[in-house]
């Protein structure tokens, strides 16, 4: 956003664009790739860390993405101000992604309880096999 919001002020002229465009797709279907592949493990072995660093990288294929649309349109339109619009955008993305990582992660750290309905039916099953001499507490 820093250096979205001067270049909204005072538009520039884009640079190099096919080379640009090409470039970042690429390393985005790179990125893509890497990301679901992580988040498949992060499902298998239920870990928020392999879940980071998938929703990382698939915030930088958001972020190309964003790139990549505002370069097209704002060559096409000739409007320059597309492209700082659309970072903007993809930063307001960025920053939910990273609370709501924040937020899980947060929840797991302290503990956060269950839900009521969860909970009574975990202790129906605990009590079940309290009939059967297992004891538990908490």
């Amino acid at each position: 956003m820093w250096s979205a919001v001067p270049r909204l002020i005072e538009p520039r002229a884009i640079e190099q664009i096919t080379l640009g465009i090409v470039l970042t797709v690429a390393a985005s279907a790179a990125n893509a790739l890497c990301a679901w592949m992580m988040l498949r493990a992060a499902r298998v072995h239920r870990s928020i860390t392999l879940e980071a660093d998938a929703r990382h990288l698939l915030t930088d294929v958001w972020t190309s993405a964003g790139v990549v649309a505002g370069i097209v349109i704002a060559n096409a339109t000739g409007w320059a101000r597309v492209d700082p619009l659309v970072a903007i955008a993809v930063a307001m993305q960025i920053v939910w992604t990273g609370w709501s990582l924040i937020t899980r992660s947060f929840d797991g750290l302290m503990d956060r309880a269950i839900p009521a309905k969860e909970h009574a039916k975990l202790i129906e099953v605990l009590e079940r096999y309290k009939t059967q001499g297992c004891d538990y507490h908490q």
